[in-house]
């Protein structure tokens, strides 16, 4: 999965936080809370993906395939 350069994970965690408020706040309407729970699984799928890629570019940096950023 490829980000946006501009992707923020501190701004897609408020985004998630925001989604789970909602959800517990109870919305009656079973459709709106299938479409949350969508965005948020969306929304967890981007951070993994962010997450995953920081973890690669470590783990390069570590083994010495990378060269640290000047």
């Amino acid at each position: 999965m490829e980000l946006p350069a501009d992707f923020s994970l501190e701004e897609k965690l408020t985004e998630l936080r925001r989604l789970v408020e909602k959800m517990q706040q109870g919305v009656s309407d079973f459709d709106r809370q299938v479409e949350l729970f969508r965005q948020g699984m969306e929304l967890i799928g981007q951070c993994r993906g962010y997450l995953d890629q920081a973890e690669l570019r470590v783990q390069q940096l570590v083994n010495g395939e990378l060269k640290p950023l000047e």
